[in-house]
Formats: C-alpha cells, structure tokens, sequence
C-alpha cells in the first residue's frame, strides 16, 4: 500500500498509546481497567480539535512535528486561531494522558515543533486498502489527460489560465509593492475617540475632552492640519461617538444629561445644530451605525422594564416609528456591544460580549434574521467596519492589553492580521480603500503608595517595564504579591516578592487570565479565564503547592470578582442570580443574595463588604442572615465599583472628581473621610484593583497611561 494512503488512514482509525485507546470517530479516550490512575468511568471525551492533533503526532511518530504542518492539517492554516487553540490542545492532551506514562507522553521540541514519545499501535486490519481499485482510478485519469493535452481545447484552456495568471500576478506585485501608509488627521494627547470622516471626505467628527472635562463631540477641517476642532455639543452633556447621514448634512449620537443621567439617541444639523431627540440609548458611548439608505439607525438601546442594553432598529423615514429590538431580552448568555452595515445593506455585523472577558462577532442577515458566527474566543472587540467589497469586515481586539486590526473574509473566515498597533474603531472613508482608526496605546504598572509616610508621597513604581502588570493582590502569609502580565505575549499569572523582585510566572494557558486572588492562608490562587468554548469564564484554583490547577464546577457561564471565604473553603462571586458561594472539593453552589453585586471581601466576623451594580455606597451582610443588607458608607461620598480595598480599621478606595482622581479613606470608627492623594484623571482604570499590604502599610494599585491619535491607513490588505 501507498505510504501517503497508509497515513491518511491512521488519521481516522483507532489506536493504542500504552493502556489508553484513542477514537478519532468519538473523540474520546478509554483507559484500560489495569490502570490505577484511571479514572472511575475510565473514558473522557476531548474536544475534536484535541482528537486531530494527537491523531497526526501518532501518524508521524516518532518524527518531530513542526507546529505550522500542525496548524496547516488541523485548521487549515488558519495561524491566528491555530497557534492559540494548538498550545492549548498540547496542554489538554498531556494533562488527560498523564496516567499512562510518568514521563511527558509528547515532547515540545525547542523551535522544531512537537513529538510523541510513546508508539502508537494500530490494528493492522484497519489498515487493509483495495490497492487495485486505486490503481484502476489512476489509470483512467492518466488516459483522460492523456486526450486532453492532445486536444486543441486543452491548449485554449491553458491560454486563457495562462492570461489570468499573469494578470493575477501582476495585480498581486502591485498590491505586495505597496507600502503600509499611516497618516496623522490631529493631535490631541490621550482623549480622541470614535474617529468618522464625512461622506464628502471634508470633515471630520469625533469625541474628545481637555483637562479631564467630559466628553462631547468636535468637528475638523481636514484639508486645514493646523486648524482647530470646532465643539459641536453642550457642556451639560456627554457626548464621544457619531455617525454621518448619507448627505454629510446631519449627525445622530448618543448623548447622555449629566444631571439626569438619562441617553437619548440625537438628530443634530451641522448646520444649524438644531437638535432632534429620537429614542433612548443604553450609554453617550453606546455603538451606532446607519444604513447604506440612509432608512434606518442600529444603535445599542436599553429597556427600561427589563432593565438591560441591547440591539435596537429604528426607522428614519417612517413618523412615528418605535425601535425595535433585535437583541434577546429575557434569560441571555450575552450583551450585543458593538455594530456595522455591510455597504450593501444586506449585514450587520455585531460584536457580542459572553461573560465578561470573552467577545467575538456575529454577521446578521437584515432580510432572513439568520446569523452567522465569524471569530471563536476573542477577548475584547474595539471596532468594526465592512470592506466595501461587502465580503469582508475590518475589526480590532484588545488581546493582552495590546490592540491590532485585523481583516476576515466571511465566507472562509479566514483572518489576517493588519500589524498596526494601538489600532482601534475602524471606519471605512465612502469610496476609498482607506480607514480612519483611533490609535490607541496604553501600558499598564504596578505602583505602591506609603500610606502612613510623614511626607506627602506619590506613588512609587513596583513593577513596570515596556510590557503591562495589573491587578495585584498581596498575600500576609507569603509576603508576595500575585498579579496579571503580558510580558510572554498573553496574559498569564505572575509572582513577586513585595519589592518587586524574585519574578515567577505561575501560568502557561496562553489567554487572558484575570483578578487574581490570594486564599487567605497563602496557600491557593483563584483568578478567571475563559471557557473551553471561549463563550464565558470558569473560576481557576491554582495550588501552589502541587502546583495543581483546578476548575470549580458551575452552573454558570458568567462570574464575576473572586473573593474568598475568610475560612479559605469557599469562593464568592457574582452570578446571573445574584451573589453566590462556590465551595472548593465539591459541585455545590449556594445563591447568598438576589442583590448584583459588584466586589465583594469578606471579614473575620462572618461578613461581606461588597458593591453593588444597583446602587452606589459600600454595603454590609452577614452570612447568617444575608437578607438584611446595611450601607456603611454613603452613596454619596462612596461610587467606585472595584477600586477599593480593605484594612483592619477602615477602607482604601478612588473617588473620581471634575478633572482629577482622588485615593479616599473611610476609618470605620469614627465615620469620616481622609483624602489621601490626587491623580491626573482616568490614571486608575474603571476596572482596575486595589491591595493592602498590612506589613508594609503600603497601598498597591494599577495605574494606567495611554495616549491617543486619530490616524488613516492605507494598507495592502485592504485593497
């Protein structure tokens, strides 16, 4: 038999490593019953993806496997998912063979690729072919090329392919000739936003904000540089992203009362800035789009009565229309956060949030409503915009705290990346292969503030380099702090000691793992990561010990911030229901309270301390009796969600004012607030984190610096 038909064989039949038999056809692995280690049901089912991979070591074995053959056999190539989901399966596939062999049962090879190391047996029965019927299949091609090449149409054919090669070639050296162009439209430090050119390419329309002011809408003139953007809206609301009308005369954005606290989606005339209000919207900084037509508005909404955002229709031409909701509304696993019209009309594409650090995009049929799904397991989704060939969408993520665009095609799902860094917020000029984007970079550090210092001190710097450190968490008992960094290009978990120094990486998942948080003993980590589906997030418990990594069982797709019992045997996080208790060691899950909750810290005295989504103010409940809930610091002077931390005595936490930021500190004994230090505006992110190290009496945070420009490219790819 053909060696090359032999191996594509053993990539579909079962076979044996050591006293586990593998089954391409059900994707699963049986342990033999001689096996000790197996475990009680001696069968698991892998993902198929993991089946492939394992399947194509064993049909090379025992040569050396470089990781592009694998991308290119198990996913077509595709590299930008491949070289994720392939470490990803290498480390599921040793972890679920570990009982067959004390030693790793496949090698990475340093800068080859990988190996298996123990030799699979195969039935030889499964192996017979009918070499003759192949034999006979071959021949009678080679006698129907034979009278094709004889024939005059053949030599026809073989003109025109040559004709269209050589155009195909040419066109092909034009566009690989083309330099990547990057054009700066204004400079406007670290505040300008959700760039749109208008349709006549004259304008263009942005939101942006000086000296920590709020956001509200300016207009440029781009064929004037130097020229200063007009503002466009009132200082009495916000306002950062709009879209143009097919004419260049009207713009519609959201805009939200500072007072009121109430969005309403605007019809504004640039010319005479008389403004219309159309219906309600979720955020000043929900997503919108409208229609190639000019007949209808996509914008992100809410609902008043079900209390959440979504995706909303509304039509333009029609008076007296009412928007309609295209999003589901009642028991869903997702939030609809961002959207674009194809230039045809016939798409929407959606960017849609699972849990809260996965996202991917959707394309949506505007006639049948049928949906399509593009991308598996991003992690957060800055933007999109259609080609105008309708075939293709431009998008950007923000993986690993770094941002970059890239190109899919929609039939192929084939991606590309664009390698512009800091890209963000995409949008196509009207008839023209160029984009204006938002440049963003941001760096993320680990800074302390002495809190106890008789000279006013500003934050020292603890960890920071080109790369980003964030969410730390200081341990007593170990005197180390657990933080998040990109610095191996994902991010994973890392340990230092409490200067900084004696760096260890405790994490290889190669995806965003998130909030980490120290047991209270020292002895254990929980943090997040996402799903094997990269649809939600499960809850992580990293042993330090053995090293051991585990994931609790749950009901949920979704949790929130970790925090643990103060016995260290449960774990406390937010659900769909409400506040919940995982306990570790068993698949138990107690709902404490229906109340949203944001952060929680429990105490030695059997409480929590926690924020709430609903109200602000820090709240208090006893877990003996958890429907009585108390406020131990007013709303009025407490509003942060996840910026705040615990001591013996008091809390830590950041207020945000007109302009600035300000660290609080609230002394639970005599009730009253001690401002701390000031900081420049949005130094400490919305979702950043805060840590008490007790020894020390030192304050750790994450600061954050970021500037940002409004760019166009022009690129090959997007020809």
């Amino acid at each position: 038999m053909h060696r090359g038909v032999v191996a594509m064989k053993k990539l579909v039949i079962r076979f044996e490593l050591a006293s586990c038999i593998i089954d391409p056809s059900d994707h699963s692995l049986r342990f033999t019953a001689a096996d000790e280690h197996a475990s009680p049901d001696n069968s698991v089912t892998l993902q198929p993806k993991f089946i492939e991979v394992l399947a194509y070591l064993a049909s090379r074995y025992p040569e050396v496997v470089s990781r592009e053959e694998i991308i290119e056999h198990v996913w077509d190539g595709n590299a930008y998912v491949g070289s994720k989901a392939l470490t990803n399966a290498i480390w599921h596939l040793r972890q679920q063979l570990n009982p067959i062999s004390d030693e790793p049962v496949i090698e990475t090879v340093r800068k080859s690729g990988y190996r298996l190391l123990v030799e699979p047996k195969y039935n030889p029965a499964d192996l017979v072919d009918d070499v003759n019927v192949l034999q006979q299949v071959q021949r009678q091609v080679d006698k129907l090329t034979i009278a094709l090449k004889r024939s005059w149409i053949s030599i026809f054919v073989l003109c025109v392919i040559s004709l269209m090669t050589l155009a195909y070639h040419l066109y092909r050296d034009r566009i690989e000739m083309m330099q990547t162009q990057i054009t700066r439209l204004s400079w406007g430090g670290e505040a300008e936003r959700f760039p749109a050119v208008s349709p006549d390419g004259k304008w263009l329309v942005f939101g942006s904000r000086s000296h920590g002011q709020s956001y509200s809408l300016y207009l440029k003139d781009l064929s004037d540089f130097n020229s200063s953007p007009k503002r466009l809206t009132s200082n009495a609301s916000r306002e950062a992203r709009a879209v143009w009308s097919q004419d260049g005369t009207v713009l519609y954005f959201p805009s939200e009362d500072k007072q009121s606290g109430q969005c309403i989606i605007n019809h504004f005339t640039v010319a005479t800035a008389k403004t219309v209000p159309l219906a309600r919207c979720n955020s000043y900084m929900s997503a919108l789009d409208i229609s190639p037509n000019g007949g209808e508005l996509a914008y992100i909404g809410f609902d008043s009565e079900y209390d959440i955002g979504g995706l909303y229709i509304f039509k333009l031409v029609e008076a007296g229309a009412k928007p309609v909701r295209l999003s589901c509304l009642v028991d869903c696993n997702y939030r609809d956060r961002d959207l674009a019209y194809s230039h045809d009309g016939k798409w929407l594409a959606i960017a849609r949030r699972f849990g809260n650090i996965s996202e991917d995009i959707f394309i949506r049929n505007r006639h049948t409503g049928e949906e399509m799904r593009l991308t598996e397991g991003l992690e957060d989704i800055r933007g999109i915009t259609w080609h105008h060939d309708n075939q293709r969408v431009v998008f950007s993520t923000e993986t690993s705290g770094v941002r970059n665009g890239f190109i899919i095609d929609i039939n192929s799902k084939q991606t590309h990346a664009l390698d512009i860094k800091g890209l963000s917020y995409p949008k196509f000029l009207d008839d023209s292969d160029a984009l204006v984007f938002e440049r963003h970079n941001k760096e993320y550090k680990i800074v302390y503030l002495p809190t106890h210092s008789t000279v006013p001190s500003a934050p020292f710097p603890l960890l920071q380099s080109g790369f980003s450190f964030r969410n730390p968490d200081y341990s007593a008992q170990t005197k180390r702090i657990v933080y998040v960094s990109n610095i191996t290009g994902a991010n994973e978990l890392w340990t230092a000691d409490h200067n900084g120094d004696n760096r260890r990486q405790l994490t290889t998942l190669n995806q965003r793992v998130a909030y980490p948080r120290w047991s209270h003993d020292g002895k254990d980590i929980a943090f997040l990561a996402p799903d094997a589906k990269g649809e939600g997030n499960v809850i992580h418990v990293l042993n330090l010990a053995s090293q051991s990594l585990s994931i609790l069982a749950s009901p949920y797709i979704d949790h929130g911030r970790l925090n643990w019992s103060y016995d260290d045997a449960s774990i406390f996080t937010s659900t769909k229901d409400g506040l919940s208790q995982f306990y570790l060691g068993k698949p138990q899950v107690r709902l404490i309270s229906s109340v949203a909750v944001r952060l929680a810290h429990a105490t030695s005295d059997n409480r929590l301390l926690f924020t709430r989504e609903d109200s602000n103010g820090l709240w208090a409940l006893s877990l003996a009796a958890p429907d009585k809930l108390t406020m131990l610091v007013p709303s009025q002077v407490f509003k942060e969600n996840h910026n705040w931390t615990v001591t013996d005595n008091g809390i830590f936490f950041k207020a945000n004012s007109v302009g600035y930021q300000q660290i609080n500190y609230w002394d639970f004994t005599l009730k009253v607030i001690e401002p701390i230090l000031r900081l420049p505006s949005s130094s400490l992110s919305s979702f950043g984190s805060m840590s008490f190290n007790e020894h020390q009496q030192q304050l750790l945070m994450t600061l954050k610096y970021s500037d940002r420009d409004v760019m166009m490219l022009k690129h090959k790819l997007l020809n």
